[in-house]
């Protein structure tokens, strides 16, 4: 008998890491109850559009349901890390230059000289 096929991403570890169950996944990403339980064993297939209705309903960024949690938490880490590094030592600016992302975490600047 053929196994079914399970897809490369870690929905249902970040369940498990948030602490959010499939009927509350459910509620926040307004799936019906069949897809929610697919996706997260892994049943079906996913897309781009299912991958940010998930992340926006968990609160993650699209990419982070692709790597396992405890991964992306790292990156975070290191993320904050460095932010905090380069805003001590003076040479963050948490403007985006060109106004695209709002995370001063995710694009760390340097300051422009005045003269």
């Amino acid at each position: 008998m053929a196994q079914a096929p399970q897809f490369d991403w870690y929905l249902a570890d970040w369940l498990k890491t948030l602490r959010v169950k499939q009927a509350k996944l459910m509620e926040l990403a307004d799936w019906d109850k069949r897809k929610t339980s697919e996706l997260v064993n892994g049943k079906q297939r996913y897309n781009r559009d299912i991958v940010n209705e998930a992340a926006a309903a968990l609160n993650l960024q699209p990419y982070e349901l692709l790597m396992h949690p405890q991964d992306a938490m790292e990156i975070r880490q290191l993320r904050q890390s460095i932010a905090l590094a380069a805003q001590r030592r003076g040479d963050y600016d948490p403007r985006p230059e060109d106004g695209t992302n709002t995370d001063p975490a995710e694009t760390p600047t340097r300051k422009r000289n005045a003269g």
